[in-house]
């Protein structure tokens, strides 16, 4: 399975907590961008051109923001250099204010067939805390557009541990979410991220700081009430109804070929990762040079073992040891060692043939994939 990832690096505004790299002045070089990332897709046809392309994201940034006539353009570059015949999944992030009616029938159009809406909270004081652009109501009106627009397949994205966030609010957030028969609900704890906004507020003592305490009981809150709906938590941050996993998102923690494009935008296939420069006016000029507009890493075995440990263990299948046993042989008796603590101390269960992380585990996933990890 290959997938492609397309970054547009616009936002109308900047979220305090947001370290993903984007401008909110792009109007005077919004078409010369557009122009790069198709160039881009030329560019790297080479790389996936007899594959079969099975998935394709619209990440940003705020992809919602882009004109009908810029995704054609986008969409004409990919259709004309890469074989999208078989592809299964095309998702788009949207922020709740970009919806309408007319907007989701040109995506449907094109074959999109997947949203990602960056709901955050039904709360407006979180909302304006975290300096977004839309309201509660238009988040809800969002998602009932959606569904009347047909789209059955849509996740929204919640934030948790926000300063102002009760537990309360946390689970009335969830349950209009259940209510609304919402298919794919992501949540992300709240993080500090450095350069942002949010840190810089909570350092001139304007917004509390964020408490470890309070994630770990939101997180606890989140995995009980999703789970009493039928929500399947099959990865860290990610709950889905059956038949609603995000396939793009999964071949990531499966370890699959994709492409990046886009400033900032990452690529895996053939044992290297490449970065692309994360400066727009870089990447614009080196794109059209047609070179030096990424970095390359050559991954060595450690950096894929680590990788395929960390990664898996935030799934619901965890460590399959035949699996781990056959890509990582010298491996294997290191990490049978270290899976004997945990287990001891109910972190980790062993189901047949693989190792999952208990709810207790979960509460502490980083920390335990990096005891796995080999330096």
């Amino acid at each position: 399975m290959s997938g492609i990832y397309i970054h547009i690096p616009f936002c109308k505004k900047a979220c305090h907590y947001c370290n993903f790299h984007f401008s909110t002045t792009f109007d005077n070089y919004r078409s010369q961008m557009i122009d790069s990332i198709c160039k881009e897709l030329e560019l790297k046809r080479s790389l996936f051109k007899e594959v079969a392309i099975r998935t394709v994201y619209f990440g940003g940034g705020t992809p919602s923001i882009l004109e009908n006539k810029e995704i054609d353009r986008i969409w004409n570059a990919l259709s004309s250099n890469y074989n999208i015949n078989s592809v299964e999944e095309i998702t788009i992030e949207a922020n709740p204010e970009d919806i309408s009616y007319s907007k989701l029938s040109y995506w449907k159009s094109v074959g999109i067939n997947r949203i990602s809406l960056g709901v955050q909270s039904f709360f407006e004081e979180d909302l304006k805390q975290m300096n977004r652009v839309h309201d509660s109501a238009q988040a809800l009106k969002a998602i009932e557009c959606i569904k009347q627009a047909e789209f059955d397949n849509f996740s929204i994205d919640f934030m948790f541990a926000l300063p102002l966030l009760s537990d309360d609010q946390l689970l009335k957030n969830l349950e209009i979410a259940i209510d609304l028969e919402v298919p794919h609900i992501s949540c992300y704890n709240l993080t500090l991220e450095e350069q942002t906004a949010l840190v810089k507020l909570i350092k001139k003592g304007e917004i509390k700081d964020l408490s470890e305490e309070k994630s770990i009981c939101q997180f606890q809150i989140i995995m009980e009430k999703l789970g009493k709906h039928k929500y399947l938590q099959y990865e860290i941050s990610n709950y889905a109804k059956v038949g609603y996993k995000s396939k793009h998102n999964s071949a990531y923690w499966e370890q699959k070929p994709y492409i990046g494009f886009g400033p900032s935008a990452h690529s895996f296939y053939n044992n290297v990762r490449t970065y692309n420069v994360s400066s727009n006016t870089k990447y614009m000029n080196q794109i059209q040079r047609g070179s030096g507009y990424y970095e390359m890493e050559k991954l060595t075995s450690n950096d894929f073992y680590n990788e395929f440990v960390m990664t898996r263990l935030r799934t619901s299948k965890g460590v399959n040891i035949r699996e781990l046993e056959l890509l990582f042989p010298e491996y294997i008796n290191g990490f049978k060692e270290k899976t004997s603590t945990f287990l001891r101390s109910g972190h980790l269960a062993f189901f047949g043939e693989e190792f999952r992380l208990t709810k207790e585990g979960k509460l502490m996933a980083d920390y335990i994939a990096s005891e796995f990890f080999e330096l």
